[in-house]
């Protein structure tokens, strides 16, 4: 199958890249469920979120900065440096649950990241070196439009639960995280303007 792409560089935009994309997220999710996490995230979200936006500089454990090392020099034949937190900012709006132990942590460096990272660092280097795939530019302003747009479709469905279901829940809550939402929204609009 490959053959057909002995002459042509596979990035981003090709669609034997985004099957395999797609496909590997879904298995990535996977395993970030089955060692605890959001199954909604990736193992690289979830570690580029810990490292980066969870904890205070320097409070970061040792554990989410190796994972991260090691997740980030896997992948830095497509992505350059930093794909955990990348991949945390092209997972927004999730939820990422402190709530774990350190036995799905055990679980997560044993049978997931190490294993699976050794494996895809070989071939990603591999296919890096013959010059078949190489680091994608990322478009800040094309991620800017995906993430605002997912804000609309999260606000618009919102407001279709509430017209479906009417508003039989404590309000106060909800009014209190309708100004914090107001209050980004016009942070986002004095960085913007």
């Amino acid at each position: 199958m490959l053959s057909k792409y002995d002459n042509q560089m596979i990035t981003n935009k090709t669609s034997i890249w985004r099957f395999f994309s797609n496909f590997f997220v879904a298995i990535d999710q996977l395993g970030n469920a089955a060692a605890g996490g959001n199954p909604d995230n990736t193992i690289s979200a979830r570690v580029g979120y810990y490292n980066e936006h969870f904890y205070q500089e320097n409070k970061v454990p040792w554990y989410w900065s190796t994972f991260q090392k090691i997740i980030n020099t896997t992948f830095y034949p497509v992505d350059g440096p930093g794909h955990c937190h990348e991949a945390y900012h092209n997972d927004p709006g999730e939820i990422f649950d402190n709530r774990i132990t350190n036995f799905f942590i055990a679980i997560a460096a044993t049978f997931i990241i190490i294993p699976s990272c050794v494996l895809i660092a070989l071939l990603l280097y591999l296919l890096y070196a013959l010059r078949i795939v190489k680091q994608k530019q990322i478009d800040r302003g094309k991620n800017l439009e995906k993430r605002l747009d997912s804000c609309l479709f999260i606000t618009k469905s919102t407001l279709e639960e509430l017209e479906e279901h009417g508003t039989n829940f404590p309000r106060e809550e909800a009014k209190m995280k309708i100004t914090e939402l107001k209050n980004r929204i016009s942070q986002i609009g004095n960085v913007i303007s």
